[in-house]
């Protein structure tokens, strides 16, 4: 049986799910957000962090956000983000400002073994620089090692806060020099910025695990800062009656609790719940 096939029989929620994104294609139904729970959109991981880092800025009266692609190889995340970005517009009125970092000529060599070299080897994902440059309708595309290019993101560009960061650089070495991004001052960012990373879910022909790659990175980056941290969203898999997807492990937020604006309140949702009608009891089994 082909692999396509046997996924789409087995998955939980395939056949009812792919049914319901089969009608929706047709038919375009369902809202922005009941497309990514259900995955019936590309990347629903982008548009999920996207949506909510907006509505988070909104609620803090910001105009935009900046959004980045860490490592964007061919093109099509970046493609995707891009088309995300206008979807969130529509939806909240906040404008995306979308960025792509990469080295341009593939991965480096691995630094040693917490890179991973049983995976990835120099010279993977090449980019068609000026290919993708004539493609991308809104995205800036930045070249060169991110050690240096991050470095000056916030004085060359000047970006709105940063709401949003997906992360796809496969090695621990680059994914740490990409720390370099969450180094400036607390008004450059959102008080928490939704991060996707790439690479720490797979079966054992990866091994992610904690003592290498992105995830010790991470590890790392949480013992060496006092004021910032990364934390995975507890329950996100389970909240909103979302169908679990394994991008719901992926998802963190950078929490930089000195912001000035961190316990300002964001949440949108009615707090006060009266008391019931008096008319109304518990209802028990066999009542």
């Amino acid at each position: 049986m082909r692999p396509q096939l046997f996924r789409a029989l087995t998955y939980p929620y395939s056949t009812r799910l792919q049914l319901l994104a089969l009608l929706d294609r047709a038919f375009n139904f369902l809202s922005y957000d009941e497309k990514i729970a259900i995955g019936a959109i590309e990347r629903p991981h982008y548009g999920h962090c996207l949506l909510q880092s907006a509505l988070q800025a909104r609620a803090l009266g910001h105009e935009s956000i900046a959004a980045i692609e860490l490592g964007v190889s061919g093109g099509r995340g970046l493609l995707a983000l891009e088309r995300h970005a206008e979807r969130v517009e529509a939806e909240t009125g906040v404008k995306i400002q979308v960025y792509g970092f990469d080295l341009g000529s593939g991965m480096p060599k691995a630094a040693d073994y917490r890179d991973l070299p049983y995976v990835w080897q120099a010279g993977f994902y090449r980019m068609d620089v000026e290919a993708l440059r004539a493609r991308l309708s809104r995205a800036t595309l930045v070249i060169g090692p991110v050690e240096e290019t991050l470095k000056s993101f916030f004085q060359t560009h000047n970006p709105a806060p940063l709401g949003f960061v997906a992360f796809d650089m496969d090695y621990y070495s680059s994914t740490s020099q990409a720390w370099a991004l969450f180094s400036a001052e607390p008004s450059r960012y959102l008080p928490r910025v939704a991060c996707y990373f790439d690479d720490i879910v797979g079966d054992l022909d990866y091994g992610f695990n904690d003592f290498t790659g992105e995830l010790l990175a991470i590890s790392e980056f949480n013992a060496t800062h006092s004021d910032r941290k990364l934390a995975r969203p507890s329950g996100l898999r389970h909240s909103h009656k979302r169908v679990p997807m394994s991008w719901h492990e992926q998802i963190f937020l950078l929490h930089l609790f000195e912001h000035p604006a961190y316990c300002r309140l964001t949440n949108t949702l009615h707090q006060q719940q009266p008391l019931p009608p008096s008319s109304k009891r518990l209802r028990i089994v066999g009542d």
